[in-house]
């Protein structure tokens, strides 16, 4: 039995549907979505994630700040970071940048590849 996978998905709410959509073709996912870098203070001590998603929606500035947090909070947690921009953040702060709009297949593939976990 495959284990559950938890994405915590940061950014507008668009680009979260986006995301779940992708999740649902998925069995045993989990979503969790907050629309700025200052809500994930708000998620409960004991939840843990596997990879998080960092929409091209946040400011640089949130992408840096939601990036930091989750670094420090779920140090195991991926960072995947939709941007069109080249090095929108230093390489520490995210494990892989893809383009926004990536095809959900292509999305999926890129958080099977991070999390070592197949789809």
């Amino acid at each position: 039995m495959k284990s559950n996978l938890h994405v915590i998905s940061v950014g507008s709410a668009e680009e979260c549907n986006t995301i779940r959509d992708a999740l649902l073709q998925r069995h045993h996912s989990r979503l969790s979505v907050v629309a700025t870098p200052l809500d994930l203070g708000a998620i409960p001590k004991q939840e843990s994630f596997d990879i998080a998603i960092l929409h091209h929606t946040l400011s640089k500035r949130g992408l840096r700040n939601a990036s930091e947090y989750i670094r420090h909070r779920w140090p195991r947690a991926k960072i995947l970071v939709t941007s069109a921009e080249a090095e929108i953040l230093d390489d520490p702060l995210y494990d892989e940048s893809v383009l926004p709009g990536l095809p959900l297949e292509s999305l999926l593939a890129t958080i099977a590849q991070l999390t070592g976990r197949q789809q």
